[in-house]
């Protein structure tokens, strides 16, 4: 196969089965034989559940596939597995076959760079496989050439736009002259492609924002520099190339936009997302809107003012003048609307609960997402006012693209093209307030699950700033019209798809078709032999949290070994403050804390303590208990606080957690504990990392054997050694006999960075 769609294949109901697979099975065989690998069992069978699930789709003469629902393959492949080189070597010749786009998807960084810069290199490298890749980023990414044009201009009606830009956007950089010529000439002599990324140095984001748009802000075609586009050059190349690596937020920024605005047709793409566990949040959080009250106020106040501008720009003749008086009317209306009614907000100030462990925010959160009829009238109002809002500058826009196009003499060109971001920033904040205020206003639709809806209160410099706020509880309808309904195909992947067992959790929040294949792939690793897994018997219930404090404090000094590499994760960034804080100095002065270092800071620190020979505990939080690398002896004992379930006050599943109990259901089983389960087994799943590794696992929380639920989340970890202790009276030399006892060591493991 020469790594090219080969058209015949796509023009008839079915590929030839026994072709492709004989091709797939010739790459994996020339990559292994290549890389002197041998073949993972978990591998091969990955790649024939793909095959299996996505392989033999039929597809129509214009190769649209014939099937309503897309084939979707799930398959939940434990680390070890190798994933990225299954998922790949199984795809890739797919798609050529059948002339479609792959976009592989990621939610993390540091895997996007690993498959761009590591895996596709290296499978085009060894396997034999012919097939073109790119990168994919948003908009933002990337330089505009018509705002560098701007900013570079040294006269007082460029300064006047870039006070004027500050009345759109908050904060702007304070423009540089010789940086943004230093873009000029890198882009002149095609040593820079105008990507943010690419520039040599780190670039301030307010800096930065002076040279970039958003999709409100781009003119498209319209701009005199869309020929020479730094991002439509890239989008375009994005059409001519086998596979696209994207994240998460991209795809889903691409179907809120109506799908194939930035990445391919979805029609016309398989999706491979990568770290699927991720996927069903980051949907919801895509679907959500919010509004800060004061500052959406004083934003409604700049807006004549940024008129009045235009208006010395346009003059008193042709249609600009009306269209101004009416925008800048209705923003005023609007902002009127919220000054008389602020009080309604605030009264719910003094039912807010604290909203995070710090007190520093308040939050009140509608039970079951329902709010007072007289609140729901007032939102049918402002929806009212902000549409107009909206309308008006939309229509005031149309009038600048036609000056952009030349069918208008009332506004030169390059003042029409200086003058669309503006507007265009301005009309994409009024629309999402218009969203927000319509998501307030409607009822929800009887039977389905509702919007949560809540308020913030936050104390800014002496006034306190009202956060309005909805989003959906689940992602499953929106990702379903938007993705799974329209995409050729689609692959979700992640060492952690289950939940106590089953695809349940995950089909209910991400929308999955009757229809979709699930698979799971066991780890190679021997767990049982690897490591143990420990629970105190007594003394460490987290229903009374300053009892459980105490005791992790007492404990700490016991099990932690000072020369070792430990991880230990909390739930809560209070506990580990309290924790940390109680400390002796000798053993506080191991810690690295969370709090006190970026992430890859932190790590770097970590990794050169224990080359030293020094000994180092990492605390962290949610965000280390998964997407980092310690293997070896990086990390010989990870110790997590408790049982790692969803915070309590979070306005989105205490939502979903009250419309499942209203049907009969149990959300504390069906929804927080298989949750639970999932970030469990994520947070242990830091210890073992390659084969070889060895280490213990400590879980304080002595629910896991109390309570019924318990059970059902240890045994949805991986076959560990289950040892329970007795921490009264427990000395740091009968832990160390424990330990010597029961715990496999490989002295020779290799470090590495």
């Amino acid at each position: 196969m020469d790594g090219h769609p080969d058209k015949s294949l796509s023009q008839g109901k079915r590929m030839p089965s026994e072709r492709l697979k004989k091709t797939i099975q010739s790459h994996y065989s020339r990559l292994l034989e290549n890389k002197k690998l041998t073949a993972r069992y978990g591998q091969k069978l990955m790649i024939a559940e793909i095959y299996r699930s996505i392989g033999e789709v039929e597809t129509d003469v214009d190769g649209q596939r014939s099937a309503a629902q897309p084939p979707i393959c799930v398959v939940e492949a434990g680390t070890g597995t190798g994933k990225t080189i299954a998922y790949l070597v199984a795809a890739l010749p797919i798609a050529q076959a059948l002339n479609k786009k792959v976009v592989i998807a990621t939610a993390t960084v540091a895997l996007q760079e690993q498959v761009m810069f590591k895996d596709l290199p290296d499978l085009q490298r060894h396997s034999g496989m012919k097939f073109s890749y790119t990168l994919a980023k948003g908009r933002g990414r990337y330089l505009c050439l018509s705002k560098l044009d701007n900013v570079l201009k040294a006269d007082s009606s460029q300064a006047a736009m870039l006070d004027l830009y500050g009345l759109a956007l908050a904060d702007p950089g304070q423009p540089d002259p010789a940086l943004y010529q230093r873009m000029l000439e890198a882009l002149a002599d095609q040593s820079w492609q105008g990507d943010r990324d690419d520039w040599p140095q780190v670039l301030d984001e307010g800096v930065w924002r002076n040279v970039s748009v958003d999709h409100g802000q781009c003119s498209g075609n319209r701009c005199s520099n869309f020929s020479n586009c730094c991002f439509f050059r890239s989008r375009e190349n994005l059409q001519k190339v086998d596979c696209i690596v994207a994240n998460h937020d991209l795809v889903l920024a691409d179907l809120n936009l109506g799908g194939g605005v930035i990445l391919p047709d979805p029609a016309d793409t398989l999706y491979i997302f990568d770290e699927a566990h991720h996927l069903p949040v980051k949907g919801t959080s895509h679907f959500s809107h919010f509004i800060r009250l004061r500052a959406t106020g004083k934003w409604l106040e700049q807006i004549p003012l940024l008129l009045n501008r235009l208006l010395s720009d346009t003059g008193t003749k042709g249609s600009f003048p009306a269209l101004i008086e009416k925008a800048g009317g209705a923003a005023l209306a609007a902002r009127a609307a919220l000054n008389e009614h602020n009080a309604l907000f605030e009264q719910f100030a003094a039912q807010a609960d604290a909203g995070n462990g710090r007190g520093e925010v308040r939050q009140y959160t509608f039970r079951g997402g329902v709010i007072p009829d007289a609140m729901r009238e007032l939102c049918h109002q402002l929806q009212r006012l902000f549409a107009e809002v909206q309308q008006s500058l939309d229509r005031l826009q149309e009038s600048i693209k036609k000056a952009m196009e030349g069918d208008s003499g009332e506004l030169p060109r390059q003042q029409a093209e200086t003058w669309f971001p503006v507007l265009g920033s301005t009309l994409t904040r009024a629309q999402a307030a218009e969203q927000l205020w319509h998501s307030f206003a409607r009822a929800d639709p009887a039977g389905k699950a509702p919007l949560a809806r809540w308020m913030s209160f936050a104390d800014t410099g002496g006034e306190v700033e009202i956060t309005v706020s909805s989003s959906p509880v689940l992602a499953a309808e929106a990702l379903a019209a938007g993705l799974w309904n329209d995409c050729f195909a689609a692959i979700l992947t992640s060492a952690t798809l289950t939940a106590l067992g089953n695809f349940d959790f995950l089909r209910m929040r991400a929308g999955l078709h009757e229809k979709t294949c699930y698979s799971r792939i066991a780890s190679p690793f021997d767990y049982g032999r690897a490591a143990s897994i420990r629970i105190p018997a007594s003394g460490f219930d987290p229903a009374d949290g300053e009892a459980h404090t105490r005791a992790i404090r007492t404990i700490l000094p016991v099990i932690l070994e000072p020369g070792e590499a430990s991880l230990v994760l909390f739930s809560s960034r209070r506990q580990l403050q309290d924790v940390l804080a109680g400390l002796e100095p000798e053993l506080a002065g191991k810690v690295l804390s969370q709090d006190d270092y970026s992430k890859q800071q932190l790590l770097d620190r970590h990794r050169d303590r224990i080359e030293a020979g020094q000994g180092s505990i990492i605390f962290g939080l949610a965000s280390f208990t998964e997407g980092i690398d310690l293997p070896g002896n990086y990390c010989r004992h990870v110790v997590i606080a408790k049982i790692p379930f969803a915070v309590p006050n979070d306005p989105v599943e205490a939502t979903l957690g009250e419309w499942v109990k209203s049907q009969g259901r149990n959300p504390f089983m069906e929804i927080s504990v298989p949750e639970a389960s999932m970030r469990l087994i994520q947070a242990t799943g830091r210890l073992l990392r390659l084969e070889s590794d060895t280490g213990l696992i400590t879980i304080l929380d002595e629910r896991l054997l109390t309570r019924r639920y318990g059970q059902d989340i240890l045994d949805s970890l991986p076959p560990y050694r289950r040892q329970v202790f007795e921490p009264r009276g427990l000395t740091r030399a009968a832990w160390r006999k424990l330990s010597a006892d029961s715990i496999p060591r490989d002295d020779d493991a290799v470090l590495s960075g």
